[in-house]
């Protein structure tokens, strides 16, 4: 009795479900959907591929009607539109909900609406002769149609394909082999079908060359998984060895799509390699591309980790390696023979992961992953630096690091203090990884400064300071170039040299050896600029130091005294002319009543306050000279001065 109550139930259930005049079910199951105390229409509630219903409500006196057209049964309506149409892009089967009022009492009703797929089925063709061969790819696609039809386009019955059965198909052909036309069709009463998918034997054929290995990839533990791509129905054998061997049948099979090969016992420290065999639909047999493994090699020097590996032994194919660092690429080459790479980068007291691939146009080949740890001793003391005057009020210095401890990345620490003081002062930096410093904080011009320099590599070690180099501080006169008399090195000054710069001749260093004057004849020079500038060298060779740049121009000068003391106390006792730059020169003395005294044309010869063989009276006189400048311009100057006595 039980049992035939239940029955009856679900038959009238079932017939509840649906409108006698051809209307969408209608849905139960769900707090709004059980309600089922409205009423509209959908029009149509079925199609394929991309499909726009209409809705139209038939409850009379209704309000606040609105619908949602992919409701869940679950969700609360809050506020729900009241379109007229939706439209559904992709296949399946949906819940249109409907929520209103009247007389102040909520109704609700849920209909179905079912969208038929469209899009053409996968299928591939294969020929041998004037067999046609077709394999159903059985995806979601194909399992969404009631059947599958494939018409031959030869006049003979169609063939079909439903779920269950075998996905490959022939035919013969007494000729040319025709298009072939393959559609999904759906459930009787569903007007539409899929679309055609047209298979030629010209575009459709496949081809072996796509059974390839795409990528090998060894572990540490001695496993090697090989991934190769298949194809459906078409049998593969996969073999392996060792690179110096005779291969060996690993694995066979069939499959399309991507399939993988796991073998262990392996050597990680060896070579292999992989080859694969199909045979096509007529029993040809098609060898791949062989390919191999890679074998990487670490160790740890002063710079960073070391790492090597094996030159890929196939190069037909062959890309570039990639090196990996924590499973993040971090270097590629494009060469077969890049076989080594330090990283420079690598923290000391860190460690690292390590793979190389090798790359080919499908194929990726990884080594096993190594481990290393970035070790370092100390850093050595800076042994070779320079500090140079590059411009006014700039100094920039220069170190080369280098021995035990140096790593890839660094901290260089510069520190300076006055010359003869020893308050040292870090200017450079955190971080600082260069080895060119420029210090713009400095006068150039009036005092010199010394300067040290330690470095922390990156585990962190720090070197203990180099011993001090300080600055040169160069003066000029119109006679001569003087420099600092305190050395510029810790142990010692070996020499100098004077750079003389002639704008029209270029650089000459003259070795001076340890006098700090250098005199001056720029008369004797060819017409142009000049600068000076001091290099010392330190007694082991290793440290220099480059003074300030003091500039001298073809200008003429003319240094005339105001007075002079002929009182043979060996100080000011001639009425002298210094100049510079001076071509030709002619000069006269007057006295008070206008009498020429002393004359010469030679800017050496000087006057000695005598006139006529007899001392000249102290008072006051006047001169007059005439000269041209190193480019044979013309120029006068007077003046007048006194003679004491």
């Amino acid at each position: 009795m039980r049992l035939r109550l239940l029955s009856i139930l679900f038959f009238t259930a079932l017939l509840q479900s649906f409108n006698v005049n051809g209307q969408a079910p209608i849905v139960k199951g769900g707090k709004y959907c059980d309600k089922a105390d409205g009423d509209f229409d959908v029009i149509p509630f079925d199609g394929c591929g991309s499909q726009t219903v209409s809705v139209k409500n038939n409850v009379v006196g209704g309000l606040n009607i609105g619908y949602i057209f992919d409701y869940d049964k679950v969700s609360d309506p809050i506020n729900p539109p009241n379109p007229f149409s939706y439209t559904y892009d992709k296949p399946g089967v949906y819940t249109i909900l409907q929520v209103g009022s009247k007389n102040g009492s909520g109704f609700a009703l849920c209909k179905q609406v079912t969208i038929y797929e469209r899009q053409k089925v996968n299928a591939l063709l294969e020929v041998c002769g004037t067999i046609a061969k077709v394999t159903i790819v059985n995806d979601t696609l194909a399992r969404s149609y009631d059947h599958i039809e494939i018409n031959w386009g030869d006049g003979k019955v169609n063939s079909e394909w439903r779920k269950g059965e075998g996905l490959i198909l022939t035919h013969a052909y007494t000729g040319t082999i025709s298009q072939i036309k393959i559609k999904g069709v759906h459930k009787a009463g569903v007007s539409c079908t899929g679309l055609e998918n047209i298979l030629s034997a010209t575009s459709q054929n496949i081809s072996l060359d796509d059974i390839k290995v795409r990528r090998v990839e060894m572990s540490s533990d001695g496993k090697v998984n090989i991934l190769y791509r298949g194809i459906e129905k078409t049998e593969t054998e996969v073999f392996f060895s060792e690179v110096s061997d005779t291969y060996k049948s690993v694995e066979k099979g069939s499959n399309g799509g991507d399939n993988g090969v796991l073998i262990e016992n392996l050597n990680p420290e060896s070579q292999y390699k992989v080859k694969l065999v199909s045979q096509d639909a007529c029993g040809g047999t098609f060898l791949s591309d062989e390919v191999g493994t890679m074998v990487l090699k670490t160790s740890t020097e002063k710079k960073g980790n070391v790492l090597e590996w094996n030159r890929y032994a196939y190069p037909g194919a062959f890309t570039g390696y990639q090196l990996l660092r924590d499973n993040a690429p971090i270097h590629g080459f494009q060469s077969i023979d890049d076989l080594k790479w330090i990283d420079e980068d690598a923290i000391c007291g860190q460690t690292y992961e390590y793979r190389i691939v090798a790359l080919t146009n499908l194929l990726r080949s990884f080594s096993a992953p190594k481990k290393v740890t970035m070790t370092s001793s100390k850093p050595e003391k800076i042994t070779q630096a320079s500090v140079s005057v590059t411009a006014p009020n700039v100094i920039r210095t220069e170190v080369v690091l280098g021995g035990d401890g140096l790593t890839g990345t660094y901290d260089l620490i510069v520190e300076r203090a006055d010359l003869g003081s020893s308050d040292f002062t870090q200017i450079s930096g955190a971080k600082n990884q260069q080895t060119e410093f420029e210090d713009k904080t400095v006068n150039t011009g009036s005092k010199s400064y010394c300067y040290r320099f330690s470095y922390e590599n990156s585990c962190p070690l720090r070197s203990e300071f180099s011993d001090p180099v300080c600055s040169i501080l160069l003066k000029q006169t119109p006679s001569d170039i003087s420099w600092t008399n305190d050395s510029p090195f810790l142990a010692g000054v070996e020499s100098y040299d004077v750079i003389q710069n002639e704008s029209n001749i270029g650089a000459t260093n003259t070795p001076v050896g340890l006098i700090n004057t250098y005199p001056l004849n720029l008369n004797t020079q060819t017409k142009s600029t000049y600068s000076f500038q001091i290099v010392g060298h330190s007694q082991n060779g290793n440290f220099l130091s480059f003074s300030n740049i003091v500039n001298y121009t073809q200008e003429f000068i003319l240094l005339i005294p105001d007075a002079f003391t002929p009182n043979a106390d060996n100080i000011n006792e001639t009425f002298e002319v210094k100049g510079l730059f001076v071509n030709t020169f002619k000069m006269s003395v007057f006295n008070r009543w206008g009498e020429v005294v002393f004359q010469t044309a030679d800017i050496n010869n000087s006057w000695d306050g005598i006139i006529n063989g007899e001392k000249a009276p102290a008072g006051s006189y006047v001169y007059k000279a005439e000269i041209t400048d190193s480019n044979d311009k013309l120029f006068t100057k007077s003046g007048s001065f006194l003679l004491i006595r």
